[in-house]
Formats: structure tokens, sequence, C-alpha cells
């Protein structure tokens, strides 16, 4: 395997089996992702995503020969609500759940992620927002949450409420945006448009991006299936590390992110490239750390095995 396929890919999934449409009972998805984490591709795998809602289910399965294992990461999914109202509830539950859960269960398994989706009405983001993270750096200041405003219709004025609201707070401590990136049927899957942008404004506001769903295959294609063009994974992590490097236009990034040709994206020895835009492992590694980190995914089998196909990875 070439070592920029590792630099870009190391910790790249976080495994949301879980979640439709897998939608595996706790203990399945959880030794899956024991089993997978223990595999020859096991550096592929970043966290477990839990709801806040089932982590007192946890601790029965955390036993065994875990014990000699590294804890568990885990990136925890909040509550939702309507309000900025509801939303200051559902936080409080929320960290009510995990330091608990921490509290208790700390040599077992590690919260570091915390992931909030954002009300659809533009005008509650902000409110909501600076509500949320007062309540998570009163009580869990180490705790990283990620931000998920909806890329569907009407999302440029939430992404610019939501990146604005963000870039307010970063400096106060760890921030992030987070994108969905389809869902279960063609209505859920946002433009290249909205994905570029989102790239870009995080680009401007030092802000980290994660994504979820729709990401199971490396390149942009159509799926069958959905009778729609679904996103690659490949195209958002070749953009971020390449926007993060290069400072790219929207207009570049959203070259990148709709990009159908595998052949585009290059991996050499100390280096990937696409087109004439390159960065090297140093870089690479940087950008993940700090601009494009990870995507949730109900399988791990399907993005491995079409890196497999790519000959990317081995098999």
């Amino acid at each position: 395997m070439l070592p920029s396929v590792r630099a870009l890919l190391t910790e790249t999934i976080d495994y949301a089996g879980l979640f439709p449409p897998a939608r595996l009972e706790l203990a399945e998805a959880l030794d899956r992702y024991r089993r997978h984490s223990a595999g020859g591709e096991g550096w592929l795998l970043a966290r477990f995503v839990v709801p806040a809602t089932r982590l007192e289910e946890l601790p029965p399965l955390l036993g065994g020969d875990l014990a000699r294992r590294p804890p568990i990461r885990l990136a925890v999914l909040g509550r939702s609500a309507a309000s900025r109202e509801g939303h200051a509830t559902a936080i409080s539950s929320d960290l009510d759940d995990i330091l608990s859960f921490v509290d208790r269960h700390a040599d077992e398994a590690t919260v570091e992620q915390l992931e909030i989706r954002l009300p659809d009405d533009p005008d509650q983001i902000t409110g909501v927002v600076e509500q949320s993270l007062a309540q998570i750096r009163d009580r869990s200041p180490a705790l990283m949450p990620f931000f998920e405003p909806s890329l569907l219709d009407r999302w440029p004025d939430r992404l610019r409420r939501t990146i604005d609201a963000l870039g307010a707070a970063a400096g106060g401590g760890p921030v992030g945006l987070k994108v969905r990136c389809g869902g279960l049927d063609a209505s859920a899957v946002p433009s290249p448009e909205a994905l570029a942008a989102a790239l870009a404004a995080c680009q401007r506001a030092r802000i980290p991006l994660k994504a979820t769903q729709g990401l199971h295959q490396p390149v942009r294609h159509f799926d069958a299936g959905l009778a729609t063009t679904v996103h690659g994974f490949l195209n958002l992590f070749f953009a971020g590390v390449l926007g993060h490097l290069h400072t790219l236009s929207e207009q570049l990034l959203l070259a990148i992110a709709a990009e159908e040709k595998a052949e585009a994206f290059h991996f050499h020895d100390s280096r990937l490239t696409w087109h004439e835009l390159g960065a090297g492992l140093d870089d690479i590694a940087a950008a993940r750390r700090v601009a494009v980190t990870s995507f949730g995914s109900c399988s791990f089998s399907e993005p491995r095995d079409a890196l497999r196909r790519l000959g990317l990875i081995e098999g």
C-alpha cells in the first residue's frame, strides 16, 4: 500500500452500524466494530457512533477481553429538538448521560465527540449553537462538538449562520461542522455545490469538518438504487486536504467534489494529486487533523471493499 493512501485514509471511518440502512442491534454493531478494528484494515476505523440515549446499554457489552484492549472511542449522537429551549434541555440530558457514563467506564471507553443536529429554521441556529456551546464548555470543556445544519433546501442561509456562530466561538474551545451527504432516498443527497460551500466555509473559518451518510463508495457516481448521483469519500477528503493546503476557491472545491473519474485521484509514494494540485505526506496528515476528520458509515465492508477494487488497499 502506498504511504499516501495510508496518510489520507487513516481513521477516516466512524462506524455507525446502529443507524439505517444497517440498523444492527447494539451488541452486533459493537462486535463488528471490535472485529474490524482488530483486522488488517483496522487502521481505517476511528470511532463507534452511538446515540446518547443508548449509552446506558453499553456497559454490559464492555467486559471480557476488552479489558486488555485500548478503550473504545465513541462519537455520541445527541438528541434533536426544534427550538433553542428544546435544545438546551436536550444538551443537558446528553451531557448528563455522557458524564455519568464516563465517570463509571473511563477505563473501557472514551467519549471524544458530541454530534448535534441543528433546527431547520435558520433563525434558531445562532441561539442554539451559542447556548449549546455554553453548556458543553461549562460541563465538559474537552468534548468536541460537531454541529449539523441541513444542506438541503434553504441551505445557504443555514450554512452561513452556522459557520458565523461556530467561527465566533472557535477561540473558546474545540468545535466543528458536520455535513450529511446522503440518506435513504435521492431527496436526502445534497448538491455538490452545497458540499463545496461547506468545505469552503470551514476553510475560511478554520473549522474542522466531518461527514455522515451517503459515502459508502470512494468516488462520486450514479447510484441506480437511488436513481441519483451520490458523493464519494475520496472526493471529500481530497477536497478537504487540498483546500486546506492551497486555500482553494469554492469553484475548485466544487470541481473536486463533482469529480466522477476515479483515475483523477492519484496516489504516489510521498504525495497525492488531483490534476495539478498535490499534497505531501506531512501536509496530508496535518489537514486530516484540522480540516477534514472522518465520515460516519453504517458499513465498514462497503468502503473497504471498494478501496480494494480500486487497488488502493490489499484484499
